[in-house]
């Protein structure tokens, strides 16, 4: 049976769905359901089979982001922001793409989430999420990122003062070691110096005893 290229359709598991910035539609019941094959990195060897729901394209509609509400950034069950397109930020907040700005956030009393912008698959067995800053209310996104720049105004300030500290640390054990050198050499060429004018003592009494002279 000959079946045109026209009439096939793909179908997408959710979270593929999701990548591509797009929804389910109200109502929407998995077209087909698939036994999908689950790897277990802790256990080797011990796979599980587990239902796969898939769905069209046509079952599918442009992602429409919430809306946050009293200071608080809407999440997925994860509590984080799925961020995979760009109009996927929830509505009256903003993407503040900087390292290390959760940690900060909640220093200030700040209401964030972390943005994930992507998956990896290390090991081609499970997907990790990949975490590229916070999402916060619009409000707070201008103090969050003025606090980031400070805080890393300060971080390298200290990194300078470590850094020249290190190196005087390093100039005074050099200045150190040549000074106990200089002492040890002194004080080896000193005695060095007293023991060459002993045997030239010595020398000269045995050479006297040579002529003749006795000692009782």
């Amino acid at each position: 049976m000959f079946i045109a290229e026209t009439m096939l359709r793909v179908l997408k598991q959710m979270i593929v769905i999701k990548r591509e910035g797009r929804d389910l539609k109200e109502g929407e019941v998995p077209y087909k359901i698939v036994k999908h094959k689950i790897h277990y990195d802790r256990w080797p060897g011990d796979d599980r089979w587990k239902d796969l729901p898939l769905y069209g394209s046509w079952q599918t509609k442009l992602y429409e982001p919430p809306t946050a509400q009293d200071g608080v950034v809407p999440r997925n069950e994860f509590g984080n922001v799925e961020l995979f397109k760009p109009w996927m930020l929830p509505r009256g907040t903003q993407h503040v793409d900087l390292p290390g700005t959760y940690s900060l956030a909640r220093k200030l009393n700040i209401d964030a989430a972390h943005a994930v912008t992507g998956f990896e698959f290390p090991k081609k067995l499970r997907a990790v999420p990949v975490l590229s800053g916070v999402v916060v209310c619009s409000d707070k996104a201008d103090l969050l990122r003025e606090a980031w720049a400070d805080y890393n105004k300060k971080q390298m300030e200290k990194a300078e003062e470590k850094r020249v500290k290190k190196i005087y640390d390093n100039w005074k054990l050099l200045i150190k070691s040549v000074l106990i050198k200089h002492k040890i050499t002194n004080k080896y060429e000193t005695m060095g110096g007293s023991s060459a004018k002993a045997k030239g003592h010595v020398h000269k009494f045995t050479k006297s005893r040579g002529k003749g002279q006795s000692y009782r």
